[in-house]
């Protein structure tokens, strides 16, 4: 290629140069490349191609708005093909053109009805127009309901649960984890529906086999965690002092840790997580909560007075936090007089 390049190069040169950059993933210079192809032969036999190409590269390389342009050019030339209409959708999402994207999904699901990529797109899109009954109509096409993607399952789920159809949900969930044993998405997903449906059990121990699949995923284990805590507090100790040992510096490990230590009485204990807690992420309201009423029972009201005062700044509107705030500062206030 590079004798191609080196005088005056031909349109087919600055094309291949051009997928040469793409199949390297660098993009920016692709798109170089491709454009000044056509400047060169703009006419060029396989031009509708070429835009593609551009286009393409325009977006993997951040240029959404741009992409479009060159993609819509790609169209008029005379490509007709899935893929086409795959990108510009994607950059139409990217750009927050919902109506657009919806449009050239169904464009690439009416040339390959079972796209993985165009099915997720859509109902995505149908999931953020609150359109359930959509949603619910393109992902349970016979066609691919046994082949779901876990994202498919999750949107379909996500419709159900939406129109009161917890035990629908539910089974398409089952159903999508079966498929995909290994989704934690589904698991954790699955284990919150089952909840709202009063199994905890079943939850717990969805939750159980994913945690051991995926002993290194924290979502999972503070999902497990704060399960347990809501339905089976006497284990719940055991399982946070061995997820706080995986999990040293996860803040909410450590203030669900703190919230058990509370409830067990061992209040310096829980200080001391709470405390660790609210340093790695001062913004969380209710780690400053239960570390006020810690600090209240120890005795430390103007630690408590800050904690709780700190809650209601960043949002907690629990009347009780409220009114004990109110005591500790009455409190506080007497004392001083007194002094």
């Amino acid at each position: 290629m590079t004798p191609a390049l080196q005088t005056n190069p031909s349109a087919q040169a600055l094309t291949d140069l051009g997928v040469w950059f793409a199949d390297r993933k660098q993009y920016a210079c692709a798109a170089k490349s491709f454009a000044e192809s056509l400047d060169r032969q703009p006419d060029q036999s396989d031009a509708g191609n070429v835009f593609f190409m551009y286009g393409s590269s325009l977006y993997l390389s951040g240029d959404a708005a741009r992409a479009v342009t060159m993609l819509q050019e790609a169209e008029r030339r005379g490509l007709h093909d899935a893929k086409l209409h795959l990108m510009l959708a994607a950059a139409s999402d990217q750009l927050g053109w919902t109506g657009n994207a919806e449009v050239e999904w169904r464009a690439a699901l009416a040339l390959d009805s079972e796209s993985s990529q165009a099915l997720e797109g859509l109902s995505n899109d149908l999931l953020l127009d609150n359109d359930y009954a959509g949603t619910i109509a393109l992902l349970e096409n016979p066609a691919i309901s046994g082949q779901r993607t876990p994202t498919q399952c999750l949107n379909l789920a996500s419709a159900y649960s939406k129109t009161g159809k917890l035990n629908v949900a539910a089974k398409v969930l089952r159903d999508g984890l079966n498929t995909s044993p290994g989704s934690l998405p589904l698991a954790n997903e699955l284990a919150d529906t089952l909840m709202e449906l009063g199994n905890s059990q079943e939850a717990a121990a969805i939750l159980d086999l994913a945690l051991a699949q995926h002993p290194a995923d924290l979502d999972t284990a503070t999902h497990s965690l704060q399960l347990l805590l809501a339905t089976n507090p006497e284990k719940a100790p055991e399982l946070g002092r061995k997820l706080l040992l995986a999990f040293p510096q996860s803040w909410k490990l450590l203030y669900l840790n703190g919230v058990i230590e509370t409830k067990d009485g061992n209040l310096q204990q829980a200080r001391t997580y709470l405390n660790q807690s609210v340093t790695l992420n001062p913004e969380f309201a209710l780690s400053h909560e239960v570390l006020g009423f810690v600090l209240a029972r120890l005795n430390d009201l103007p630690g408590a007075k800050d904690q709780w005062e700190r809650a209601i700044k960043l949002g907690d509107d629990d009347p009780e936090v409220k009114e004990n705030l109110a005591k500790v500062q009455q409190t506080l206030s007497e004392t001083t007089e007194t002094k």
